[in-house]
């Protein structure tokens, strides 16, 4: 059974009972159970509860109050965008002030208070219709603990006691366009074997390949879409081709 995770960040625990039957009867009134989908909702009275518990979990979407003690929705919204550029984030507010800066978190929608029934029902439904996510890697960088959608991932490569995370588009996150690389603490053998199972294929004993942003496979290379290429060893080549053909495969 499909499972969607919600999260709600809500310092009124009033407000944030009616979004969640609101949520839990949108769930009945569809049929998400009969259809395979599971809702699981977590409320958070702040901001800190969130993230603290976002460390070891993930969510779909995240319905955010703008006006909260501490560390505001806004705020939170910003801090979320510095890790995930792909959950979807609602906020739910009794005021528009904030609208402009809504569009700079990509914020799907604002909900005003008392939340309106049908406008959340109408909400969930562009959101469930919403193209599903690439899955999310989490790195630890020098710097910090990232998150990193697999395809904006070209290729990693095993540079001295580090691995090389390199992007695609030259963007790893929301706000950071420019950045094409990444250094991970994590070693590339142990990296390897963390994404075995995961649409990646070793090519060579130095570079692992993201099979999604592969164009074509050569004897001793592989071009990628953005006309790069990484080094392909002989003895590597048939598992690279069996890979990229079955992968394509079952995508198409």
């Amino acid at each position: 059974m499909e499972l969607l995770r919600v999260a709600i960040v809500e310092d009124e625990t009033p407000h944030a009972e009616l979004l969640r039957q609101h949520i839990e009867s949108w769930q009945k009134q569809r049929g998400m159970e009969n259809a395979g989908l599971e809702v699981m909702i977590r409320h958070f009275c702040h901001a800190s509860a969130f993230f603290f518990a976002w460390e070891d979990e993930s969510y779909d979407m995240i319905f955010l109050d703008i006006q909260m003690p501490g560390i505001n929705g806004m705020e939170t919204a910003r801090k979320i965008r510095e890790t995930d550029g792909e959950v979807k984030l609602v906020f739910t507010t009794g005021i528009t002030d904030y609208m402009q800066e809504g569009y700079e978190v990509e914020a799907v929608r604002y909900l005003l208070k008392p939340i309106n029934r049908e406008k959340l029902w109408q909400c969930l439904d562009r959101l469930q219709q919403a193209p599903v996510p690439s899955p999310q890697l989490v790195f630890q960088t020098l710097e910090a603990v990232v998150k990193v959608s697999e395809q904006e991932i070209e290729y990693f490569e095993a540079r001295g006691h580090y691995t090389i995370c390199h992007l695609r588009a030259g963007r790893l996150l929301p706000g950071q366009d420019g950045v094409t690389e990444i250094k991970l603490r994590e070693s590339f053998n142990a990296l390897c074997e963390r994404l075995s199972g995961r649409p990646f294929v070793r090519c060579h004993r130095s570079y692992l390949c993201g099979i999604a942003r592969i164009h074509r496979v050569e004897r001793t290379e592989i071009l990628l879409e953005s006309g790069g290429s990484v080094p392909l060893s002989r003895r590597m080549y048939e598992t690279v081709v069996k890979a990229f053909i079955a992968y394509f495969r079952r995508e198409g």
